[in-house]
């Protein structure tokens, strides 16, 4: 049986290299969609040495070429793990947040929908602050909701394709170099220095890549119907309480200095659970494997 095409955006950033080298190492076919930017990256050119059947990309320097090259390309999903994230954003950024998270994606949608069986968008539980309605938390969960509104336009006029929007709160993985808390934690773990956390309270939902990765791999190969659908763990992660486990486990103390102590947590809401779908057991041992690894 031959393995399907997938259309995949993003593959530069972590989530979406990590999902390419997944799907590669699975036998599915991957048309890459990248920016001229990405031209000189060294993992994409060892991509096209290691599978020169199965891994094509194009570039595209401008709107008017990423329609152009669409127009020819032909893929059975359509996979958009593509975003430009800033808590806070500046005045200058506007264009850049519209053009990356709303009109690219938008192109794309537009050219491939009659062709392609399902579309898969990643967005983020920023998209609901405080509540099970879009309501943006920040200026990029604005433009992630007014993307996820194109799309269902898209899906409501073509009822052949399915368009789902699969979002989380925080996730965690192997060789992480994004802003985020874990990575800082290790970062600052390697060079003595002190992590400053925002309250001693703070506690996160966190989710594996593999469990990403895992999302993917459910909606491409059942029947689900088209929606919004969240991936989360059954618990939030309380951090100081992560802290004290890792450093049982460590040959030295991980340095912190909590700024105050009042409580932030995830907002717990009641988004529907992607079917058939299970965070991975064990995150803690899985978190402290990681420090393990990329410290020693």
């Amino acid at each position: 049986m031959r393995k399907k095409t997938l259309l995949l955006t993003g593959s530069t950033g972590f989530i979406g290299y990590k999902f390419l080298l997944y799907a590669l190492s699975k036998n599915y076919s991957v048309i890459d969609i990248l920016r001229s930017k990405n031209k000189k990256n060294k993992k994409i050119k060892k991509l096209k040495t290691l599978y020169p059947k199965k891994y094509k990309n194009f570039f595209f320097s401008n709107n008017k070429e990423l329609s152009i090259k669409l127009k020819d390309t032909n893929a059975d999903y359509f996979i958009n793990f593509a975003t430009l994230y800033s808590n806070n954003h500046l005045h200058n950024q506007i264009e850049s947040f519209i053009n990356s998270n709303i009109l690219f994606p938008t192109i794309i949608y537009d050219i491939i929908s009659n062709k392609t069986k399902k579309i898969i968008n990643f967005g983020s539980m920023m998209q609901h602050a405080h509540s099970e309605k879009l309501v943006s938390k920040n200026f990029y969960a604005a433009t992630k909701n007014a993307f996820e509104m194109i799309g269902n336009y898209y899906s409501n006029i073509n009822a052949k394709t399915k368009f789902y929007n699969i979002k989380f709160y925080e996730s965690v993985g192997n060789n992480d170099n994004r802003k985020k808390l874990l990575p800082t934690i290790i970062n600052n773990y390697k060079k003595n220095t002190i992590t400053k956390i925002i309250s001693k309270q703070l506690s996160l939902n966190i989710i594996h890549t593999d469990d990403i990765i895992n999302s993917v791999m459910i909606l491409l190969n059942n029947n689900i119907k088209s929606g919004s659908y969240c991936i989360k763990n059954r618990y939030n992660i309380k951090v100081n309480n992560l802290i004290k486990s890792l450093n049982k486990n460590l040959n030295k103390k991980i340095k912190v200095k909590y700024l105050n102590k009042s409580t932030i947590s995830n907002y717990q809401n009641n988004l529907k659970i992607l079917p058939k779908w299970k965070p991975i057991k064990n995150l803690e041992k899985k978190i402290l494997r990681i420090f393990k690894n990329e410290t020693n």
